[in-house]
């Protein structure tokens, strides 16, 4: 977005910066200062070294993203007498459902050091309010936004492409998941409810888009029951929305109502085309409809998932129904107008 006349932004990045992080801002011509960071270890270093940034830049206002990056820059404002600090809350209910209690009382510090926390959807809301006690005047809701008509007006070209990249072919059933491999994902139990359904459709195929994490040895296991031409790991496809477009369905299932800070999976399947089996998670439990723009089914539940399948794809008309009304749905998280600026957000003069 354009920051808007009266705005200037810089990003401070904590850390080392991974390359597409990096080359992101680059190619962008963002201004950047980089803080050094590799552990806990290095906390008190960092929040010194970004007060001095933030004294220098003369700062109005810090907005911290990331859970660290977060507590590094909203003590850093504390200490040098920013009085408008915002951060955006990127998680949900996870630490409290698996902690761990530094994680916890991370979030509880960083609650009590924003002026203005900004909930991506009101499940992160609610989490807020009723798990941490923040008040609610201190919390505004702002959904996230996507290039709805960007995921729905995919070229030929840009789709064979990608299948032939990939090597994925037109005639089979594919069937997809795209998420990190990580607990709150679930992408074991879709897993082995496609080892299931191979049963019937033997020419199916499970793609994994992003299958990186520290879930992966759990995955795995379950993906050694399937045969190995029935099952193919994407790590990285720049073109995410053409590599949507050679699945005939996608799993999406988050293991909690809570655990979802948002659900950026759901709105590219939508706008995409393609049909969804999946739980609610985030803005899931407000935009999902079962039968009308999705198959909804069980949490953590094989069984239910594979049933799902079976139903979407010995279905076409249903499939058809599906997608037209998904599509409908996810235009309500369309980039709009009042949101080309960041005039919206920041009131002061300059911002960082």
């Amino acid at each position: 977005m354009d920051p808007g006349s009266d705005h200037r932004i810089v990003h401070v990045l904590v850390g080392e910066p991974l390359p597409d992080l990096l080359a992101t801002v680059t190619n962008h011509g963002l201004e950047y200062v980089n803080i050094p960071y590799r552990s806990r270890r290095d906390l008190l270093r960092a929040v010194l070294d970004a007060r001095r940034t933030l004294r220098n830049l003369r700062v109005d206002i810090v907005h911290g993203h990331g859970i660290e990056g977060t507590l590094i820059g909203l003590a850093a404002g504390l200490l040098s007498g920013v009085t408008d600090r915002i951060h955006t809350r990127h998680h949900a209910t996870m630490h409290h459902e698996t902690g761990p209690w530094r994680a916890l009382l991370a979030d509880r510090l960083v609650n009590r050091l924003s002026t203005t926390i900004i909930a991506t959807c009101n499940n992160v809301r609610d989490c807020l309010v009723s798990r941490e006690r923040v008040d609610p005047a201190k919390i505004r809701v702002l959904e996230l936004r996507l290039d709805v008509e960007g995921f729905g007006n995919v070229t030929h070209e840009r789709i064979a492409e990608v299948r032939s990249r990939h090597s994925l072919s037109s005639t089979r059933f594919i069937v997809g998941m795209v998420s990190r491999l990580v607990w709150w994902k679930g992408v074991e139990h879709g897993v082995e409810a496609f080892a299931h359904y191979v049963d019937t459709n033997p020419d199916a195929l499970l793609v994994l888009v992003g299958a990186v994490g520290p879930h992966r040895e759990v995955v795995q296991t379950l993906l050694d029951t399937v045969p190995e031409c029935n099952y193919q790991i994407i790590e990285y496809e720049k073109d995410i929305g053409a590599l949507y477009s050679t699945f005939d369905v996608l799993m999406h299932l988050p293991v909690t109502p809570g655990v979802e800070a948002w659900g950026q999976v759901y709105v590219e399947a939508m706008a995409a085309g393609v049909p969804l089996v999946c739980t609610r998670s985030g803005i899931g439990n407000e935009l999902l409809v079962d039968g009308e723009n999705c198959i909804v089914v069980n949490y953590r539940d094989a069984d239910s998932t594979h049933e799902g399948l079976i139903r979407l794809a010995s279905d076409s008309t249903l499939r058809l129904s599906l997608v037209e009304n998904a599509k409908t749905s996810a235009l309500r998280y369309a980039r709009t107008p009042d949101l080309n600026t960041l005039d919206f957000l920041y009131s002061s003069a300059s911002a960082c």
